[in-house]
């Protein structure tokens, strides 16, 4: 085995030989697809909660959304916390640890593709070789810290390993790449402008572009477009390889994407489309599972 990987029980297997009660924190697609896991291997989930300000009683695969102090009334403190979402608000990320040191909590790694592979000890035991030629080609220090700190994140789900490489996002931001005010910034999945503001303090006078599928997200767009100092140019449109419409989970959150069960449609478009023959310096994409179609639609612009 790795001499990198400290962890020797996966999450998934700690799920499966737990004796605590297992609780699921959030709702959507990282909920589901948790459920659908357990389910498949006769792990029963004893409860789910949310933020409070989300909760309203109301059903979720079957069990009704709580609020946390519910959770602890009926329960007690020896639980399993179960995040079952991801994160890069402050407050949240304060939320998250302030239940690590409460109670034992996991936030399990799901692959983004069906195709891909849960983190096991099978699975590192299988690309041995890849992950150790890996890890002895990185340059620093810092960089083998991350690496194999993932690595046994993505083993155990314990929260210990992604909050020992926290550094300050600007600040990486600011050595990796270098920033002029003037650049050319098109947002894919832009939500409701977070990662437009952080733009903005590195570039202040940059020229946007937003896409947006959500509708509710939009709104939240068009409301913070308002309070900017520079115009927004806004899509509210889904990212694809082609003019046409999709089917959408229109979630009203960060995991709103596509699929093939929702009645919901709506318009997507391309890169080149939207972009017309206008120079770009930056692209963000988060447009959960479609980068390939995006990029296929966006090869004369790249």
């Amino acid at each position: 085995m790795l001499n990198f990987i400290t962890e020797n029980v996966s999450v998934w297997d700690n799920l499966k030989t737990t004796r605590k009660p297992i609780i699921l924190y959030g709702m959507g697609n990282g909920a589901d697809k948790i459920i659908d896991w357990c389910e498949s291997h006769n792990v029963a989930v004893a409860g789910i909660f949310a933020t409070d300000e989300f909760v309203r009683y109301q059903q979720f695969r079957g069990l009704t959304v709580c609020k946390y102090s519910d959770i602890i009334d009926k329960f007690g403190s020896d639980i399993l916390i179960v995040i079952a979402f991801a994160s890069e608000r402050p407050e949240v990320l304060s939320r998250f640890k302030e239940l690590s040191t409460l109670h034992e909590t996991v936030a399990p790694h799901l692959p983004l593709f069906k195709e891909d592979d849960l983190v096991s000890l099978n699975w590192l035991e299988k690309y041995e070789l890849q992950l150790e030629s890996v890890y002895n080609t990185l340059a620093d220090d810092q960089s083998k810290k991350v690496f194999a700190a993932t690595l046994n994140y993505k083993l155990s789900g314990k929260l210990s390993y992604l909050f020992e490489c926290e550094t300050n996002r600007l600040e990486d931001l600011q050595n990796i790449f270098t920033w002029t005010e003037d650049e050319n910034y098109l947002d894919l999945g832009a939500y409701n402008g977070d990662t437009i503001q952080e733009l903005l303090q590195l570039s202040s006078h940059a020229n946007l572009i937003a896409v947006e599928p959500d509708r509710r997200n939009c709104r939240k767009l068009r409301a913070l477009a308002e309070t900017l100092p520079k115009s927004c140019e806004i899509h509210e449109c889904g990212i694809w390889n082609q003019d046409t419409t999709l089917a959408f989970s229109d979630s009203g959150g960060r995991q709103s994407s596509f699929c093939s069960t929702q009645k919901i449609t709506v318009p997507v478009s391309t890169i080149d489309i939207i972009v017309a023959n206008r120079k770009l310096s930056y692209i963000k994409m988060d447009v959960e599972g479609a980068e390939k179609e995006a990029l296929d639609g966006g090869k004369a612009t790249i």
